[in-house]
């Protein structure tokens, strides 16, 4: 089986061509190129039944050396280099009818892995041609460039335009990453995958794009809540090794259930230390004001930069108790020490912790201390 070579960096190249034992391997190493210019003659030469191109090349992109390639010679399988930043790439490479897509820097093993899946994918189609022929030709009377032909059309990886690459709309991963919640990820995800339809979801390619963009999308939202580039990678491997949970639809599921799931776990770990920070601001600004009699939820709300009803909410959810509540709690705690060490009587206490009305001050007292301030001083 041959293989064809499409790269312009030198050392990329002659590391391809030497570091691997091509013909040990099973595989006849047909031939090599700095770009797509000077490749497609030489492909139009040699045939060779898998092309491994880069994206970004000199004169002729690898994008548009496969779109030539697969208009003249459909059955050649093309495995494409890229970079983390050329990912977009991938989607019209879908769309040309690409078979692999894989991320630089990619050592020989990893290529060799690519090589041998296609070859393996390249024997299948080959074997089933074979054994329809036969039929075909008794069936209809075709010849055998026809029967080929209509055998291409058949197969969801060699025919673009069989994956509805346009199908996927990276905002709804990135609303989910942003607002979803750890419970709903394995409900998204399965609705995630039924909106690609069947033909999608069971091109390996197809999965392979949808994997990797979504693990770009967790990445891009990590680092935007300040985390480093490979946060995501601890947890969940890095992305040039997803080949492995790609198997199967249900592996590769839960994979992405993992990438969400992680992803979630590290924003909700931010918005804690986020709001840990807003409330130690808060504390502190009810400590120095709690004798204000004006002290308000609002007015607290106002010190940290929050709605009244965001603070609100914050507040109750991380603190377990009302800002109402905490504030009472303050005062009384203020009151007791004043009780205990001072000779003031209760409505100059009442005042001296932000309460005009002595009366209602005893009230709060007894029930929060079961005692009124009277009782309670006695006892100190």
């Amino acid at each position: 089986m041959k293989v064809f070579l499409v790269e312009d960096e030198i050392i990329m190249r002659e590391g391809i061509r030497n570091n691997i034992d091509w013909e040990k391997e099973g595989f006849e190493f047909a031939g090599e190129a700095s770009d797509g210019e000077l490749a497609y003659p030489l492909i139009q030469d040699s045939k060779p039944d898998i092309l491994i191109t880069d994206i970004r090349m000199p004169f002729m992109d690898g994008l548009e050396l496969s779109r030539r390639v697969k208009n003249e010679m459909p059955d050649i399988k093309i495995i494409v280099l890229s970079g983390y930043d050329e990912f977009e790439y991938a989607r019209e490479g879908i769309r040309i009818g690409i078979t692999e897509y894989l991320l630089k820097p990619i050592d020989g093993n990893k290529l060799l892995e690519a090589v041998r899946r296609v070859a393996q994918l390249i024997l299948s189609e080959r074997e089933e041609q074979r054994e329809l022929k036969p039929g075909k030709e008794q069936d209809s009377g075709k010849s055998a460039p026809g029967i080929e032909k209509e055998m291409a059309e058949e197969r969801p990886e060699a025919e673009p335009g069989i994956l509805e690459v346009g199908k996927l709309d990276r905002r709804v991963a990135e609303r989910f990453l942003k607002t979803g919640l750890k419970s709903e990820v394995t409900n998204f995800v399965d609705d995630y995958f039924s909106s690609f339809g069947m033909n999608n979801i069971q091109s390996l390619l197809f999965r392979q794009y949808v994997t990797t963009d979504m693990y770009f999308t967790a990445v891009s939202m990590l680092e935007g809540l300040g985390y480093e580039n490979g946060e995501l990678a601890k947890h969940c491997g890095e992305i040039r090794d997803i080949n492995k949970v790609l198997s199967s639809v249900e592996s590769n599921k839960e994979y992405l259930k993992k990438i969400l799931s992680t992803a979630i776990d590290l924003r909700e770990a931010v918005s804690r230390k986020k709001y840990h920070s807003i409330l130690e601001e808060a504390k502190s600004y009810i400590e120095q004001h709690y004798d204000d009699v004006n002290i308000s939820l609002n007015s607290v709300a106002a010190s940290v930069n929050l709605s009244p009803n965001h603070f609100s909410s914050i507040f109750s959810q991380e603190m377990g108790k009302t800002f109402v509540e905490y504030l009472t709690f303050v005062r009384m705690e203020k009151a007791k020490e004043l009780l205990r060490t001072s000779s003031l009587k209760s409505a100059e206490i009442a005042y001296a912790v932000g309460y005009k009305d002595a009366h209602y001050f005893s009230y709060l007292f007894k029930k929060n201390q079961d005692c009124t301030p009277k009782e309670y001083r006695q006892r100190a």
